[in-house]
């Protein structure tokens, strides 16, 4: 991953922060977001917790990359889960069932429906601010 592909971008030390002091913080310049570049191969380890983004791809190569998530139970965070087929989770092994137990089972899936994921938004001015509030604000 290089600037002009789309780096991931973090900002360190906001996992130990409520997600609106972290943007506090990035806005006003306390916490910079820091690209992350990596060569193929690379790995990275992270707490989900703290802010981060990914970044437009400027470049007409796709930018493959694989996310492969953990969290302890009294963790669990709704809006980064899966969707699983009902029918697919009733052919898992009695430990792949108990690995999705807490995931969302669904009859069909909509493969044009709309991402959900959308946790950050830009304001007129460029600072970054919660999507969600700003969707209630349009």
């Amino acid at each position: 991953v290089t600037p002009d592909n789309g780096p991931f971008e973090v900002a360190r030390g906001t996992h130990l922060l409520s997600r609106q002091e972290g943007l506090d913080k990035i806005n006003n310049g306390e916490v910079e977001l820091e690209s992350i570049c990596m060569d193929v191969g690379d790995v990275m380890v992270r707490d989900v917790r703290g802010l981060h983004r990914g970044t437009p791809n400027k470049t007409e190569i796709p930018r493959p990359m694989v996310v492969i998530g953990y969290s302890r139970r009294w963790m669990y965070r709704p809006e980064v889960g899966i969707k699983v087929l009902k029918r697919d989770y009733d052919i898992l092994s009695y430990t792949g069932r108990k690995l999705l137990r807490f995931e969302q089972r669904v009859d069909g899936i909509d493969p044009y429906a709309e991402e959900s994921y959308k946790e950050f938004a830009f304001d007129d001015e460029g600072r970054i601010i919660d999507a969600n509030t700003a969707k209630k604000n349009n």
